[in-house]
This record gives structure tokens, sequence and C-alpha cells, in this order.
């Protein structure tokens, strides 16, 4: 990754930081060490082990991640990057497209088996971005959990930038049900989906335009071979690397990374 990048995501992240540092006991390891630790497994996927000494023990930066994630603080990292791109950039996104991208996920206790990769564990990433194909929201499933089933979770998190305006999602044909549009428009969402000609052969056929920015953004988001491929063994630790790709995707994209 960018040193400009890197030490871009620390300064939006730092802040947060402070709310779990502690003086009592010996001093800290360096939790800007840490965290730039944190960011070598995110980019190049390897094992803990494997993390160069120079960050630091191996089980003090992983310890740190965990504690971090588990406090809610990569979540706050991602919110704090997406108000920083929808005020820099002056969007709004009335528009948008959301999909999944499927992970490889031998060791995952989360996945399921993969249909269209015979039957192989893997994981769904789930993102919705906007006309520019910045990554908003994130989520995590497994692979055969259909992707309209978390699609609604998604929803229900970016109705924190509705401000009471109607977003139009753009989706493929797994999207493609009277239901699932229902309870979008309940939330605040139109879901302009391809059609589903397995569902129903007489109907028009529907094309969304644009839809291909989502699959940019996942194909940006899988530059980094954490998420990638899921080396993770538990959903919080593999979903923590995605915010942190996200989070990095919407400074860089909000011009902040130089």
């Amino acid at each position: 990754m960018d040193r400009n990048l890197a030490e871009k995501i620390w300064n939006v992240i730092f802040p947060i930081l402070q709310i779990v540092q502690s003086n009592l006991g010996r001093p800290p390891h360096s939790a800007k060490k840490a965290f730039f630790g944190i960011l070598y497994v995110l980019e190049n996927g390897c094992k803990w082990r494997c993390l160069p000494r120079y960050f630091g023990p191996k089980s003090t930066v992983h310890g740190k991640y965990m504690k971090w994630l588990r406090a809610g603080l990569i979540d706050q990292a991602l919110i704090a990057a997406r108000k920083i791109y929808l005020g820099v950039t002056n969007a709004f996104p009335n528009w948008g497209a959301s999909d999944t991208s499927t992970s490889k996920a031998p060791h995952a206790k989360f996945s399921g088996k993969n249909p269209t990769d015979r039957g192989k564990r893997g994981v769904k990433k789930n993102i919705i971005c906007d006309s520019k194909g910045a990554p908003l929201f994130v989520a995590i499933s497994p692979a055969n959990q259909h992707d309209s089933k978390t699609l609604l979770p998604l929803l229900k998190q970016a109705r924190s930038i509705q401000r009471g305006v109607l977003i139009i999602l753009a989706l493929d044909s797994a999207y493609d049900s009277k239901d699932l549009r229902k309870k979008a428009s309940r939330l605040g969402f139109v879901l302009h989906a391809a059609t589903n000609k397995r569902r129903n052969k007489d109907c028009p056929i529907v094309k969304p335009k644009g839809r291909w920015v989502v699959e940019a953004s996942h194909s940006w988001l899988n530059n980094f071979r954490a998420v990638k491929i899921c080396y993770a063994k538990n959903i919080e630790s593999y979903l923590g690397f995605v915010q942190l790709a996200a989070t990095a995707r919407l400074l860089q994209m909000a011009g902040i990374s130089g």
C-alpha cells in the first residue's frame, strides 16, 4: 500500500483509537506500528505469524486488531471515511448499485458451500456503492446464501445517508423480486433490477445501465489479498479487513491520499 495512503488512514483512525488507550500497566506497544502491521496483513494476505518483526510481536498486533474490532473501532473508521468522502466530493448518492462477490474461504467457520465453485467453502462480500463506485456500505454472508437476503440488512445501514430522498439501486437479476422491492421501498429505496427470465418469461427485458460500477468497486477491493481470499476463521475478522479496504478506497477517491 502507498505509504501516503496508509498515513491518511492512520490519521482517520487515530482519534478513534484514543477511546481504548490506557495509562495503566506497562507502556503499550506502538499503536501506529501495530496498525501498519494490520494493513500489511490486509494487503499481502499473509499469516499473522509471517508478519515482519518490524511491526512488533505477531500476537500483540493480532491482539490489538481483535480488540479494536470488538470495540467497534474498525466500523467507526469506515463511517468516518464515508463522511469524509461524501463531504469532500459534495456527493449525494441518489443513485447507486449493489452486488456480491464471492471469495474462497478454506478455513472460515462462517462460510458456506459455493454453488458456483463445485461446492467449495466460500463467503460473499456485498457492497452498496454510489455512481462513482465508492464502496459506502459492506456486509458479509456465506457463499450459499442468496444475494437478496444480504441486501436488506445493508439497506437498513444505508438509511443513514438518505436525507429523505429515494435512492435508486441498479441490480442484477438475482434481486428481481416483488417482495424484495416492497421491503426495500419501505426503507426508502427503489430497486432497478435486471429481468429474471426464469421467473416470468413474458415480462419485458430490463437491463439497468451503470451497474458495472459495483463490479469495478469489487475489483478494487480484491486488490487486497486478505479480501480476495478469506483466510480468517471468524466473520468479524474478515469483515474488519473488508471494512479497512473500503475505508482505504473511500479516502483515495476523496483525494485525501495525495
